[in-house]
């Protein structure tokens, strides 16, 4: 697997993005690293990420969910962007808790990549996903494609 570095840096953790960018005073500032073939961070929300009063908004989770699975391609150095995806919301995800999210890629047939993910707190399912991904050239921003 790749490193996740594309030609202009780092796309694993860029500091924008509202999932994973420690500059994005509005985002989650997720953390992802890589075990084995999963990409896995830890996941606490915050109470300005309710749609309902103790309820995560759910999409929130999809975006933690989309995110983790984005970075599950980066880590073997594919740039890809969600065409679809579909979710799966299992029980409640609470602000405050702390979560894991794991995502994984399941296949590929020409440039569209299948991959899955899951939001799970110990041993229990909160919601899972399925997303197909378009990808450039790996390795390459999308700038420069």
């Amino acid at each position: 697997m790749g490193n996740g570095k594309g030609e202009e840096g780092s796309w694993l953790n860029w500091e924008g993005c509202f999932a994973c960018g420690k500059e994005n005073p509005w985002g989650l500032k997720l953390r992802f690293e890589r075990e084995g073939n999963l990409a896995r961070a830890k996941v606490v929300f915050h109470e300005n990420y309710v749609g309902y009063p103790g309820i995560v908004h759910g999409g929130i989770v999809t975006t933690v969910l989309d995110e983790a699975m984005a970075k599950a391609l980066l880590l073997q150095d594919i740039i890809a962007f969600t065409v679809e995806i579909s979710v799966r919301f299992r029980k409640k995800a609470e602000p405050g808790r702390e979560y894991r999210v794991e995502g994984w890629v399941e296949g590929r047939r020409r440039n569209i990549y299948s991959t899955a993910a899951r939001l799970i707190e110990g041993k229990t399912e909160i919601a899972s996903a399925r997303a197909k991904f378009f990808a450039l050239s790996p390795s390459k921003p999308p700038e420069q494609e």
